[in-house]
Formats: structure tokens, sequence, C-alpha cells
């Protein structure tokens, strides 16, 4: 299938998992109900995401490990992969997930679900703020084929990270998803003038240029602890223009798209022909000193 018809949601999230639970099947339904193939939700959007990353907040800790679900059984997740299912639609849902076999192991979680049930999960690899003192870090980006294209998600602050994206690119992704929980930075009186607003624009449709996939946006919307929330759930295509928006508010935006052929355009004639995965050329880049991984090896080894 090349032609598909993508939803994303921008919607409020709370410490109530029922409650979101209840608004993810009512938006799944008015979705597919106008002929949604994909369906994309934000990032933690069945437990909500913490209410503050800056400062440790033990609430926030005891929450997630009380509410956190084992996929596909959980209570939650798996009333809505049974959901999917019935409307025989592919959906992505944000959760914290807990591990099958070690119970104090969370992870910042996305599942792509189908029409037979779960496809495959996505466990976010780079953890900003406060997420380190309650999440596991994921340790690759795989990449699913489905019945609607070959998909690969990533999480909100991976999107900083270009090496996260081109993985994905290199690997055969056509669809790239992006749950997130990116917020306001401050009181702004114009949103859409706020200045983590324009980086997450920046982000998103720098991501899909250069690697000259599609790119699915999901974003949380409203208030929630110290956070604000700015929707702008959107769909950007392989030249990197957004096609369907919600904006600063909640809801779904939605558009009919040639998932092929697009990409096929932007690799062949856009762009002044130039097809920027195959003229890419790996750096060999000596590694660095700050990054964290680099810190562990290093002291693993005095």
């Amino acid at each position: 299938m090349s032609k598909i018809t993508i939803a994303t949601v921008a919607m409020p999230a709370v410490y109530d998992k029922q409650q979101n639970m209840r608004r993810m099947i009512k938006e799944l339904n008015q979705a597919a109900s106008e002929g949604a193939d994909l369906i994309v939700f934000p990032e933690q959007s069945l437990q909500g995401y913490l209410s503050d990353t800056l400062n440790y907040d033990f609430e926030n800790v005891a929450y997630q490990f009380d509410q956190a679900e084992i996929i596909p059984q959980g209570e939650c997740i798996a009333v809505l992969i049974q959901e999917v299912k019935k409307l025989q639609v592919h959906a992505v849902i944000g959760l914290t997930e807990r591990d099958a076999e070690r119970a104090e192991v969370l992870y910042n979680c996305v599942v792509l679900l189908g029409p037979e049930g779960e496809i495959g999960r996505y466990r976010k690899v780079h953890q900003p703020g406060d997420e380190k003192h309650i999440y596991y870090p994921g340790d690759n980006f795989p990449v699913f084929a489905t019945k609607i294209g070959r998909i690969g998600m990533l999480i909100c602050y991976d999107k900083v990270f270009p090496e996260s994206t081109r993985e994905l690119a290199l690997k055969g992704a056509d669809i790239m998803i992006m749950p997130t929980a990116w917020g306001l930075a401050g009181d702004t009186k114009d949103p859409e003038q706020d200045y983590m607003v324009d980086t997450y624009t920046l982000f998103g449709r720098v991501r899909a240029l250069e690697n000259q996939c599609w790119m699915v946006e999901s974003n949380l919307f409203g208030p929630h602890g110290k956070l604000n929330y700015h929707g702008h759930s959107r769909i950007i295509d392989p030249h990197g223009k957004i096609i369907a928006d919600t904006g600063f508010a909640s809801g779904i935006a939605m558009a009919t798209v040639d998932v092929s052929a697009e990409i096929i355009k932007a690799r062949s004639v856009a762009y002044i022909g130039y097809h920027f995965l195959k003229d890419y050329v790996p750096v060999n880049a000596p590694p660095s000193p700050l990054t964290v991984s680099q810190r562990h090896v290093k002291s693993s080894r005095e």
C-alpha cells in the first residue's frame, strides 16, 4: 500500500491512566471513522509524562512505577490493542513499559500496533532531565515492515540528534514517527513565537528533509505540573514541508499521502535531483569525551 491516510493526535495526558485510555479510544474511533490507516499518539499518552523534568520528584517516580504496564498484557494496553484490532488500523501508543522479567526496570516506550496486534516497540534512547532517574535507556533504532510502509519510531529528545533519524533512514524507513512531550519555554503571549515551538519545528522539518522521509510528530497539549505542552501534532513530507498540523490546540491532523511516490520524487527530481542517502559518506569521528557513553567507558577502564 503506497497511498495511506495518516492521523496524528494532540491531546492532554494527565496522571489518570483510565481517563487517558478513554480519550485515546475516542480519538482512535474518530480518526478511523474518517478513513485513517495510521493513528499516532504522543509520548507517554497512556500514563502521562513527568510533571517536572528538571527536579527529582519522588511522586513522579512512585506514580510511574505504580502505573507501568507490561506489553501486551497490561490492563490498559491490552484494551487498546483490542480496539486497534477491531478498527483494523495501525496505531502508535506512548507509555511507560515495565520489563516482563525485571519489575524494577521501566522504559519510556512507544508501541506500534496493527490489525493483528503488536508489530514492534521502541524504547527511548536519549533521555533528558529527570527521565534518567526513572527509565532505562533503549539501545537501538528498529524499523518495522508493515502493510502501510516501513516504519521507524523515535521519542521526543531523540530528534535533537541527527544520527537517530539517519539510522532509521539508512535501514529503509519510509515513515519516521516521533511522539513527543515538547513544552513551551515560558508564558509567551503568542505561543507561535515561543522558542521551544520554533526549535520543535526546525528539528522536525530538517530531520524529514535531510533524510527525504516522511515524519509524523504527535505532541501533548495543555498544562501538566510545571510543564505546558503546545500541541502542533503534524505531518511533514519528504521535502520538509508541513502538510497537516493541529496547531496550538488538541485535536487530530490528517492527510492522505502517497508514501512511495513522494519519497521517490524527493530523492530524484526535487532539490535539484540530489539523493542525500545515496551521497551520504559516514564520518569516522573520534569518540568525544563529552558524551555520557564515553564517560562510562572511561570510568570502567580506570
